[in-house]
Order: C-alpha cells, then sequence, then structure tokens
C-alpha cells in the first residue's frame, strides 16, 4: 500500500461555466500561462446548452490532472449555484474566482499568494483591474492605451502599497458605503477556511458578489488591499443582470426577488456580527446600498405599467415572505422619502416665494426708473 502524502494545492480557481464556447478557451489559456504553478482548477458547469463543456474537457490533458470538471443537476440561471459548488469541491488554501469569459496576466496567481503569506491575509483586495469593451479585446493599439480602473467607476486617490484595513468593521461598513472599494469578486484572493469559519456563501441573486464582499468586509480580520492589477474584464451586453429587463413585470418581479433573498441572508449574517447586532443604524446603511443596487436602474417600469398594475405586483411581492428587516427597511424608506419630499415642497414653495418678492422690487425698481426719467424730460 503506497503510504505517498497527498498535497493540497496552493490556490484553487473556480469559474462558472454557462454557454460561452466562443470565450471559455481563452479563459483557460490565461491560466496555462501562469508563472505560479501551485493550483488547481475547478470548472462548475451550469448545464450549458453549447459546446463549452467540450473545449473545458479538451483541456484537460494540458492541465496534467490539475483541471477538475463538475455539473450542477439542473440549470441554475446564475453563478452563484456553481460558485458555492466551487467552494465545496476546492482544495486550496486560498480560492480565486473568475468569470468564465475574462483573463488574468501571466503573473497574477504568484502576485496575489505571495502577498496573502506575506500578510497572512484572509483577503487579498486589489483596487483596479482593466475593462475592456469585447469588440477591443484583442486590438494591440487599444490595449496600449489601456488605463487601470475601477468596477464601478468612481473617483477617489488610490493606494500606492499593499494596506491592512484597520480591523474597525463599524468604519470599513461607512467607508464601503462611498464606494472606496470596488465589490467585485474576480479582484480578490480569499483564505478557503475564512469562508468556511464564517459560513460565506454566494446568494442566489444577481450581485451576489457584492453582497458576499460586504460580508467580507465586515468580518475579515486580515482585510489586505493592494495596487496590483491583474485582471482583464470583458465588457459586453450578455449580463445576466438585464435578462428580462424588456418584460416589465418578469423584470420587476426578478429585482424584489434578489432583494428579498438578499436581505433574508445579509439581515442573519449581520446579526451574528458583533460589530453589527446591536447597531441598527450600521445595519440600515447597509442595507440602503444593497436595496438601490438591487432594484436601481427601475423607471422604465414604472412608465409601462399603469398604477393599478404596479400596486398589485408590489402587494404579491411584499406579502408574507418578506423577513422583519426589510418590512422595517422599506417602511423606513417610504417615510424618509415622505419627508424628503415634503422638505422639497417646502424649499419650492419659499423659493417661489423669494422669486414673488424679486419680481416685486424689480416692478418697483422699473416705476422708479421710470419716474426718474420722466422728471429729467420736464427737466429739459
Amino acid at each position: 500500500m503506497s503510504t505517498q502524502k497527498y498535497t493540497f494545492p496552493a490556490v484553487s480557481v473556480i469559474i462558472p461555466l454557462y454557454n460561452v464556447e466562443k470565450y471559455i478557451a481563452e479563459c483557460l489559456d490565461s491560466l496555462l500561462l501562469q508563472t505560479f504553478t501551485d493550483f488547481e482548477v475547478i470548472v462548475v458547469d451550469d448545464c450549458s446548452t453549447d459546446s463549452s463543456p467540450a473545449v473545458v474537457e479538451s483541456y484537460a490533458e494540458k492541465f496534467g490532472g490539475r483541471l477538475r470538471f463538475f455539473k450542477t443537476k439542473k440549470n441554475t440561471g446564475s453563478g452563484t449555484e456553481p460558485r458555492n459548488l466551487g467552494i465545496i469541491y476546492s482544495r486550496g488554501e486560498y480560492l480565486y474566482f473568475m468569470d468564465n469569459d475574462d483573463t488574468v496576466t501571466p503573473t497574477a496567481l504568484e502576485e496575489l499568494y505571495t502577498l496573502a503569506k506575506d500578510y497572512d491575509a484572509d483577503v487579498v483586495h486589489c483596487e483596479k483591474n482593466f475593462e475592456i469593451p469585447d469588440k477591443f479585446y484583442h486590438d494591440a493599439e487599444y490595449r496600449k492605451n489601456l488605463k487601470a480602473s475601477c468596477h464601478p467607476s468612481y473617483e477617489k486617490i488610490f493606494i500606492t502599497k499593499p494596506t491592512l484595513l484597520a480591523e474597525d468593521f463599524a468604519q470599513r461598513a461607512v467607508d464601503f458605503t462611498k464606494g472606496w472599494l470596488t465589490w467585485s469578486i474576480w479582484v480578490q484572493l480569499i483564505r478557503r477556511s475564512f469562508i468556511l469559519e464564517n459560513k460565506l456563501r454566494f446568494v442566489g441573486i444577481a450581485l451576489d458578489d457584492k453582497l458576499f464582499t460586504i460580508c467580507e468586509i465586515c468580518s475579515a480580520k486580515r482585510y489586505l488591499v493592494v495596487p496590483n492589477v491583474i485582471y482583464m474584464h470583458r465588457v459586453h451586453s450578455g449580463s445576466l443582470l438585464w435578462q428580462d429587463s424588456d418584460n416589465a413585470e418578469k423584470f420587476l418581479h426578478s429585482r424584489l426577488t434578489m432583494l428579498k433573498d438578499g436581505f433574508r441572508y445579509f439581515e442573519k449574517f449581520l446579526d451574528e456580527q458583533r460589530a453589527f447586532s446591536s447597531r441598527l443604524d450600521l445595519k440600515y446603511l447597509l442595507f440602503d446600498m444593497f436595496s438601490k443596487e438591487i432594484v436601481g436602474n427601475v423607471e422604465h417600469i414604472y412608465r409601462q405599467l399603469p398604477a393599478y398594475a404596479l400596486d398589485k405586483i408590489l402587494r404579491k411581492e411584499f406579502g408574507e415572505d418578506v423577513t422583519p428587516a426589510l418590512k422595517a427597511f422599506i417602511f423606513s424608506a417610504m417615510n424618509i422619502n415622505r419627508l424628503l419630499l415634503k422638505r422639497t415642497l417646502q424649499k419650492a414653495a419659499v423659493m417661489e416665494n423669494e422669486l414673488k418678492s424679486d419680481r416685486r422690487q424689480l416692478t418697483l425698481a422699473q416705476e422708479r426708473i421710470a419716474a426718474l426719467e420722466a422728471e429729467l424730460r420736464r427737466a429739459d
């Protein structure tokens, strides 16, 4: 009997797969070019209907046993379940999540793992990445002028050296709501034991990586932010987030379902964190950011649906299957909006009165000028 001890890899790269026969080979090629080789690749297929699985399987020999391929029992419609399965199947000390249509620089894993070990980090988080439109992804001239950016983009002063965040979860939460750090999961290397100990998982919603990142911010003791730029994100119109956006009722239902599912998980997670369990102000600050991200850009729904139809949908969506936190948050948000509207109307009334006063003053001034001109004409 062999007594050889199996050595687990340093990093597990987890890639959800669904109908990307056009891109997945390029994604895997970028991993084959890595200067760091102590990693495994876990691809979890969400029941693709194209040749994506065959393309992945054709790479098995190239990775020399480091590529493992799995499949969900049925199509789930997002990367959430494949990512969660990837965590279960992974064996690496650290986990790295990639999207199946993106690529990484040749030194990406070496840079991230070295930083993780040097700082004993639970999370290594890159501030920036490269955003490349699909049509320019292979354009050499376009890449010459390519500058690293944030996703979503915002104005800020970037760090110039690796920086461990202070273990002040409340301040981290406040800073995160101000948009100081991108939430994308593919700019992070995460310690697997940290994920398991904190029972972190991806929730079955679009933008699941934003919720995952918020939970990391609120719980990781050694959170390292770095200036390294290692990821090339392909920008195209195939996002799951906007599926059914032309069907008003279906789109609204999907967004509100995301909100309910997200709140159910988010509320429970924060209640288990000492820094947030008794801080309703911080919890509602995070709830507000999360809700705006999920239900944002739905203004067109209000233009497509008559008021009675919209009211019917909302009554159905916010029935019994709503957490107490979400109900309280909706009530609070509605009252805040009412107060803001009232304040806006009050300001408008004040401005209107000031305008009337200015008009009266202008009229009096004009009358005075006319009287003076009449006196001058009589004097002549």
